[in-house]
């Protein structure tokens, strides 16, 4: 990993942090949190390469993660009610307009990060799911595939170039 100024700087906010969460200023604490700082930085250019991501509009991606926590949050209360009302387990087999592979990725995690749904596959444009239904629900798949990941497969496609 070569050292670059931003790679300093972000050594340098995640020391500032670990910091902050331990609450108290000893060499100790700044040693440690240099180590685990430089420990993160290097598994993040390692394993997240930025420059594998293409056409993608990352100002875009942030307000998507505040879009995302409100559907967890609107997905948590419909989880509720299924849960009181009485509920049923189904396999699902959606398919996405999202053509970027990392926007992909990120489509089929949100909608395992909201309640009420488990990903079980993802290949090509096909994403199989394991998801929570009311009982006597008889919508068609698309009505399904619309519901389940509607809002946020069109949140994505603005973020895609």
């Amino acid at each position: 990993m070569p050292l670059y100024k931003n790679n300093i700087y972000s050594v340098t906010a995640l020391i500032l942090v670990w910091i902050i969460l331990r609450e108290t200023f000893s060499l100790s604490t700044v040693i440690i949190g240099a180590v685990l700082s430089v420990a993160c930085v290097y598994f993040y250019h390692k394993y997240l390469p930025l420059k594998r991501v293409r056409n993608v509009k990352f100002l875009k991606l942030i307000f998507y993660v505040f879009y995302l926590i409100g559907q967890i949050y609107i997905a948590g209360f419909y989880v509720i009610k299924l849960i009181v009302l009485g509920a049923k387990a189904d396999v699902i087999e959606l398919k996405t307009k999202v053509t970027n592979e990392s926007l992909k990725v990120l489509l089929a995690d949100s909608i395992t990060l909201t309640p009420g749904s488990i990903l079980l596959d993802l290949k090509d444009e096909n994403i199989t799911l394991l998801c929570l239904k009311e009982k006597n629900d008889t919508r068609d798949l698309e009505a399904m595939d619309d519901f389940l990941k509607g809002r946020l497969e069109n949140q994505l496609l603005k973020v895609q170039k």
